[in-house]
């Protein structure tokens, strides 16, 4: 991903969350913490590593129905080679709530054997999920509950606050609001993130998204085009061309010519909704090409 700007971006209410999210780890056994699948180390929030060092946590790596799936088994066995657990799974169509039943009882042995040491009634397993926004929190809370019971929807920012639901006799679950880093040092980070919708479109030039997105495709997935806008193979295209074939192929004009802005917009928005084939913007370092 070519450079870009340093991004400062932490609205007033992720600070807050942030805050809550503190008090409430006293009292929760289980941290589930949901990144992208095509972008997991960027969808990882450092300010909440920090606070979950002491925590049993499980990676669940979502949206793996539109990442590649290589490179998601490399991030598998790069999670499990530095010893945390992880998981992926379309958050719409798995049963996670059978996955989830078999992760904390990996996880939470500890508590296990202190309930049946002292005698103690087992107590319903306390989760909190977190994530940065838009990384599928709300989709997987209503796969848990088998309803509709969160918001759920393609741009940052959905959930703003706490709540606590009930999902079975065993599990309490805490829902809460995405909370991105303050800023990215690492500015591809932010690059990565606008493209996968987990910051707001406007904060980064729709343009220069679509450029750096089709630089990354260029070097890695240079024939994704092919079926969706019949361009071939990227490389051997200059990136505004591409962005004007687009725009041509279905129509995108402004004052009768090819509209840049309407065909970035576009690649954008049907890469998030994997419309371009299975596409991962990030491997793990050991495994970068």
């Amino acid at each position: 991903m070519p450079k870009a700007k340093e991004v400062h971006f932490f609205p007033g209410h992720m600070a807050k969350a942030l805050r809550e999210m503190e008090g409430y780890l006293k009292v929760i056994d289980l941290v589930v913490e949901i990144l992208d699948s095509r972008a997991p180390a960027s969808s990882e929030n450092p300010l909440l590593r920090g606070k979950l060092q002491n925590k049993a946590t499980l990676h669940l790596l979502s949206k793996s129905d539109y990442s590649d799936p290589a490179v998601t088994e490399l991030w598998l066995k790069h999670y499990a080679a530095i010893g945390e657990k992880a998981i992926s799974g379309n958050l719409k169509k798995a049963n996670f709530l059978a996955l989830l039943r078999q992760a904390s009882n990996d996880l939470l042995t500890k508590k296990r054997e202190k309930e049946k040491r002292f005698g103690m009634k087992p107590q319903p397993v306390r989760v909190m999920v977190v994530g940065i926004p838009n990384v599928g929190k709300s989709t997987l809370i209503n796969n848990l509950r088998g309803k509709k019971i969160a918001a759920v929807g393609n741009k940052a920012g959905v959930t703003r606050s706490e709540q606590w639901i009930k999902l079975s006799e065993d599990f309490l679950l805490l829902d809460t609001p995405g909370v991105l880093p303050m800023n990215y040092p690492d500015k591809s980070q932010a690059v990565r993130l606008a493209l996968l919708g987990s910051m707001r479109e406007d904060v980064l030039p729709t343009h220069d998204l679509a450029l750096a997105l089709l630089d990354y495709l260029e070097a890695n997935y240079p024939n994704c085009l092919q079926q969706r806008f019949g361009i071939e193979d990227i490389s051997c295209e200059e990136k505004n061309a591409v962005l004007e074939k687009i725009a041509a192929k279905r129509g995108l004009l402004e004052n009768g010519e090819p509209s840049l802005e309407k065909a970035s917009y576009l690649l954008i928005k049907e890469f998030k909704d994997g419309l371009l084939g299975r596409i991962s913007l990030e491997r793990p370092k050991e495994d970068a090409r």
